[in-house]
């Protein structure tokens, strides 16, 4: 199965391509007290869907953003998973 990240409306195919646009970047933090998560199974016992919200920084005096993102995790095997469909937005 091939993992897909839609960042921005943008479409990235394979771990290559979505490793490569996260590292591009840059410095990214987190502010985590402000984060939010839900987490719901999805349609089989073997893949779960999480929606997370929060405030992030990119670069080091980067002004605060908002962002919203919602990932699939499929299960390959017990304690294994990898993200097979990651949505990112950053809200103005």
């Amino acid at each position: 199965p091939t993992s897909v990240l839609t960042f921005e409306g943008t479409k990235f195919e394979g771990p290559e391509a979505i490793m490569k646009k996260y590292c591009d970047l840059g410095e990214v933090a987190h502010n985590v007290p402000m984060l939010t998560t839900e987490v719901q199974m999805s349609v089989n016992a073997q893949s779960m869907l999480i929606f997370v919200t929060g405030q992030l920084k990119i670069g080091a005096t980067g002004n605060p953003l908002l962002f919203s993102q919602v990932f699939q995790l499929v299960s390959t095997g017990p304690g294994a998973y990898y993200v097979h469909n990651d949505m990112f937005r950053l809200l103005y």
